[in-house]
């Protein structure tokens, strides 16, 4: 007769309590003699929720924090520009201290109490090198990037950040780090792109989608940094542009919120999403709220993001909504035997 530690390859535990880190032992099977139950760790399916609304509806405003502590600042209203900041505790937005200078479709990076705001848009139209940091309570003006850009990929913390790509215009491969004083020239990318994302840290980045030089269409390719030198990384399943990102580290990432297609074709805003692994892009489910592009970036690990406000599609203008993301979470699951 077969048993469970011939099939499995291991006997089942006898614990006292379910194990601390769920994680580590998706798939397999204990028993808890405190309860006395059977149950195993499950991994469920990612999916996106309906959270509590900005104040203002705007689209491409830069983010940073965690989905229950975060800013989201600047953006653009149609036609003008915004230099308004929003803080979150996990229910409710409150309006706090606006930005020095008003932007949009930026960089981000670092945390709730320790943000960086830097590139972008200024009105009406001009791409801008300002950078600004956020200390929790207000904004204060630092050195500003050599090349002034928007459409970047940024990642990072506040006093480690890294801008990327970016249009000039036109699309650029230069790269800076931000050293928490100042801006330095980093490796360049292979590939000029703009209208891309980024996520992770200086020493292991990730930066993703966007547009070339030519053609203009929403592009796959994914590159990798570690503070020194870029390789390729894992196609996107659908070339994308305009997108949001976030997650903390080089290995597990998100994509969300952004326009596929493009020139010569036509754009479309796409409600998919895909996760990164640190090797490939898989697409996992679809955002609920009405497709968009271009919403706050870099808020939360991709086990816990949140996207806020956004550009909805066929030109309807920027909108308010949020929506939060919890991915793929794992329970201790009781199993019932007779």
């Amino acid at each position: 007769m077969a048993t469970y530690k011939g099939i499995q390859g291991y006997s089942v535990q006898n614990l006292s309590s379910d194990p601390g880190t769920l994680a580590d032992v998706v798939g397999q099977l204990w028993y808890n003699s405190t309860s006395g139950k059977f149950k195993i760790a499950v991994q469920s399916a990612g999916a996106w929720a309906s959270g509590t609304s900005l104040l203002a509806a705007k689209q491409a405003p830069g983010g940073a924090g965690t989905q229950t502590a975060a800013i989201a600042f600047g953006g653009l209203l149609t036609p003008a520009v915004t230099a308004n900041t929003e803080s979150f505790n996990g229910s409710t937005w409150t309006e706090v201290a606006n930005l020095g200078t008003g932007r949009y479709d930026g960089g981000s990076a670092g945390t709730q109490t320790a943000a960086l705001g830097y590139a972008g848009t200024v009105f009406p139209s001009t791409p801008t090198a300002l950078t600004e940091e956020w200390d929790g309570t207000s904004w204060t003006a630092k050195t500003a990037m050599t090349t002034a850009r928007n459409g970047l990929a940024s990642f990072g913390i506040s006093t480690a950040a890294v801008g990327a790509g970016g249009a000039a215009p036109p699309a650029q491969t230069a790269v800076e780090e931000w050293n928490g004083s100042a801006w330095s020239e980093g490796t360049n990318l292979s590939v000029a792109r703009k209208n891309c994302g980024g996520f992770g840290i200086l020493t292991g980045g990730v930066i993703t989608g966007g547009r070339r030089a030519s053609p203009e269409a929403g592009w796959v390719g994914t590159e990798e940094y570690d503070g020194t030198s870029w390789t390729e990384g894992g196609d996107l399943n659908t070339g994308s542009f305009q997108l949001t990102t976030t997650g903390k580290t080089q290995t597990a990432g998100l994509i969300f919120a952004r326009n596929i297609g493009g020139y010569p074709g036509p754009t479309v805003t796409s409600q998919k999403t895909e996760e990164y692994n640190g090797t490939a892009w898989t697409e996992v489910a679809d955002m609920g709220d009405a497709a968009r592009f271009w919403g706050s970036m870099n808020i939360g690990p991709s086990t816990a993001a949140l996207c806020a406000g956004g550009g909805l599609g066929g030109g309807a203008g920027p909108t308010a909504i949020m929506e939060e993301w919890s991915g793929a979470p794992i329970t201790a699951k009781v199993v019932t035997v007779s």
